[in-house]
């Protein structure tokens, strides 16, 4: 069941020491896994996991923005950037070879990718990404505004980049009752 499946992704990154290859090898293999649930928990866990010099998993990242389901590709952003940080010409390369794929989801998840790790003295980077403002998507080119605007500001040099999402991992504690009370309360009325 996909729930067992990405249970054990899920404890997979917790248990793991930063770089062990089984578990980074069980990760990359969970990627492919047929539920986008089991999909985005795996893209997670392959980011905590991995090393910022371990280009197999770089590159399974970047394959991941190429993700049919939106939220494995979102994994994939936060996990990059989180990974690789600021100015990462790897993971900029990653992201900038899909800037032109058919999807327009990975256009649009690459621009955002970029969006966090780009800096403005990429000259190159800026070109393409005002390229995709003239996209055939409109969420590709309004992407691609933000993308622009945030690489402008950013300045040059290698740095960490910090997520601006709260973490999810604690329901109750971010207000979100995560138990199924509600549903078994309104079963019996």
């Amino acid at each position: 069941h996909e729930s067992v499946r990405r249970a054990a992704v899920v404890a997979v990154a917790k248990i793991a020491e930063k770089g062990d290859q089984h578990s980074i090898e069980l990760e990359k293999t969970a990627c492919d896994d047929r539920s986008w649930i089991v999909r985005k928990a795996a893209t997670d866990s392959l980011a905590t996991t991995a090393t910022l010099n371990d280009l197999p998993s770089l590159r399974k990242l970047g394959r991941m923005l190429e993700d049919f389901d939106p939220l494995p590709r979102m994994a994939a952003i936060y996990g990059m950037a989180e990974l690789c940080g600021v100015g990462h010409r790897k993971a900029i390369q990653l992201a900038e070879t899909r800037l032109e794929h058919r999807d327009p989801g990975t256009r649009q998840a690459c621009l955002q990718l970029l969006e966090k790790i780009a800096t403005k003295d990429m000259e190159d980077i800026v070109k393409k990404v005002e390229e995709r403002m003239e996209d055939e998507d409109e969420h590709v080119r309004d992407s691609a505004f933000y993308a622009l605007e945030a690489i402008k500001a950013n300045p040059p040099g290698r740095r960490t980049w910090k997520s601006d999402l709260p973490d999810l991992g604690d329901l109750d504690r971010i207000g979100l009752d995560s138990s199924d009370d509600e549903d078994d309360k309104g079963d019996q009325l």
